[in-house]
């Protein structure tokens, strides 16, 4: 027989067992079979909107390559003196840059003018202006584009100003950029040789001065003779006789009165020479003949 300890022990022992087999079902869970997806996995669509080619974008207009647009009117511009510079020597190198236009002898050339004077003719741009004799103090530089027949280009481009100064500042030369004046190209100082009509033109540019009947005019006056243009076209005088000839030009008001700028008057002194023909040696050997018996 089991004794009171015997039993004890074996009763211990299967409460352990329980306990374990307990906790053994409570903690594992059970291996629950892969399930499948409900739903099926789709293929790759087609992208909607189609691929686009590479688009060449628009060249501008008057564009010859890359870069920003270039002009078609001819343009110059003085790079050297710079405007408001003060320079050393009396004697300046002027040099400048000319585009869409190129510069020959007796075809499209630069007329420089200095201060108040006449112009110069220059067509090398790679060589400069050379300015001799500057007197000391302020000088107004300007330099535009002629067509061959000698005649300002019009558009603005064509024309540049600037104002510098020789060992100081003053205001010896001075005329304030926007009030009115003059700029007179032709006649020029020296020999005027008439055009194939026998006509010596009057050829300016003004600024701001609006030009009309009732605004700003220009009068020319030419040995005694008054003319008053009203507009920016070059006026002709024709039949001017061989010889020397003195003319005033000037900018009016709306008054009639002398706009009173430095560069509102020009003075110009030029010459028509006698034109000689050539004769041909024939021709003149039968006129001496000719002679010679109306002597005898």
């Amino acid at each position: 027989m089991i004794g009171v300890v015997g039993k004890r022990i074996l009763l211990g022992g299967i409460v352990w067992a329980l306990l374990a087999v307990g906790q053994a079902q409570v903690g594992e869970e059970p291996v629950r079979k892969a399930e499948r997806v409900a739903e099926e996995v789709r293929p790759a669509e087609e992208v909607g909107e189609p691929v686009r080619k590479a688009e060449v974008p628009d060249k501008p207009k008057g564009e010859p390559g890359l870069g920003k647009p270039l002009s078609t009117n001819p343009a110059v511009k003085i790079e050297s003196p710079q405007d408001g510079q003060v320079m050393p020597w009396e004697t300046v190198d002027v040099f400048v840059r000319v585009e869409n236009v190129t510069l020959e002898e007796e075809e499209h050339r630069l007329h420089v003018v200095l201060d108040n004077g006449s112009p110069i003719e220059h067509s090398n741009v790679l060589k400069p202006v050379i300015l001799r004799g500057l007197a000391p103090g302020a000088h107004a530089l300007r330099i535009f584009i002629v067509k061959p027949d000698g005649k300002m280009l019009t558009n603005p481009e064509a024309f540049s100003r600037i104002d510098f100064y020789v060992r100081r500042q003053d205001f010896s030369n001075f005329q304030l950029v926007d009030h009115p004046y003059l700029t007179v190209n032709l006649p020029m100082d020296g020999i005027a040789i008439p055009d194939g009509e026998g006509k010596v033109w009057l050829d300016f540019m003004n600024h701001h001065a609006p030009m009309g009947k009732e605004k700003f005019r220009v009068k020319a006056v030419m040995n005694g003779v008054e003319t008053i243009v009203s507009t920016r076209d070059p006026y002709p005088w024709a039949g001017l006789p061989e010889g020397r000839h003195r003319v005033v030009i000037e900018l009016i008001d709306e008054d009639g009165d002398p706009v009173p700028e430095i560069f509102a008057r020009v003075e110009r002194t030029f010459e028509i020479v006698r034109t000689v023909r050539a004769v041909n040696p024939r021709e003149a050997d039968s006129a001496n003949l000719w002679l010679r018996k109306r002597q005898q």
